[in-house]
């Protein structure tokens, strides 16, 4: 068992609450000053919420800011009821806006990344008249249901909701690959392959259930990201909204000046 590290910090004027940069974002960059000078180790628990809220004369939801932004560089790791620690190997989760989720996915696992999922529901629904026209379904056509608690290293860091046509995907909710890659059993069960993806991303409050199967405080955001993919022949094979944590990622997207290259 690992013993918490004793503070070293004396207390600067590190924070300049007239400075454009906002107060958590000075402290995470102060923070960050002190793991790099060795103040606490890998593996290693930092100060509690409380101390630091004290040494920086700041709240404590100020300080959960901080170490949020640390959380997502991959410095430190939050351990439900134990601490905030230092990581042994850094590897920040990159959410790449610019890839489809099967993509993404197949890079993560390339980098070695723990990624598997465990199914909460699947189940066959008469679909509301906005995803009906978004998977372009016939006025009595059924949708596959999907959702899908996702963990990236061992934490719940993704719940995963996504809909299908039921005539591309028969049988899908019974198939035991769903607690692996999607993706991957899309391409190898049923030949479907997404050519292109259109993506939308927006921050919200966090639901009451959301909260719970990812093990979250009430006050951590939710960056929720949805996405209708589409076949080649331009049908819709899926739409999915997926609720990222916004302690557990980042998100990346490469821009290119005047229009996309083709």
């Amino acid at each position: 068992m690992t013993a918490p590290s004793v503070s070293r910090f004396q207390p600067a004027n590190v924070v300049d609450r007239t400075a454009p940069l906002p107060v958590y974002f000075q402290i995470a960059g102060d923070i960050r000053r002190r793991l790099d000078s060795g103040e606490w180790s890998a593996g290693h628990r930092i100060a509690a919420e409380l101390e630091l809220a004290r040494e920086y004369e700041v709240s404590r939801m100020t300080i959960r800011q901080a170490l949020a932004e640390l959380v997502k560089d991959d410095l430190l790791e939050r351990r439900r009821g134990s601490g905030t620690y230092v990581r042994q190997q850094r590897r920040p989760l990159v959410y790449d806006l610019s890839l489809t989720v099967g993509a993404l996915a197949s890079r993560w696992q390339e980098a070695d990344f723990d990624n598997r999922a465990e199914v909460v529901e699947a189940t066959i629904v008469e679909p509301p008249d906005d995803l009906r026209h978004r998977l372009q379904l016939p006025r009595s056509g059924e949708a596959l249901y999907l959702m899908r608690r996702v963990f990236i290293n061992g934490l719940p860091t993704v719940l995963y909701r996504s809909w299908f046509d039921v005539r591309l995907v028969p049988g899908l909710e019974r198939s035991p690959r769903l607690k692996g890659s999607l993706s991957r059993a899309l391409a190898e069960e049923y030949q479907l392959s997404p050519a292109r993806a259109e993506t939308e991303l927006e921050v919200v409050r966090p639901t009451r259930e959301e909260t719970h199967l990812l093990q979250a405080a009430s006050d951590v955001p939710i960056a929720m990201v949805t996405s209708t993919t589409y076949l080649k022949d331009g049908r819709p094979l899926e739409h999915a909204q997926l609720a990222w944590l916004g302690d557990r990622v980042r998100f990346h997207i490469t821009a290119y000046p005047g229009a996309a290259p083709s």
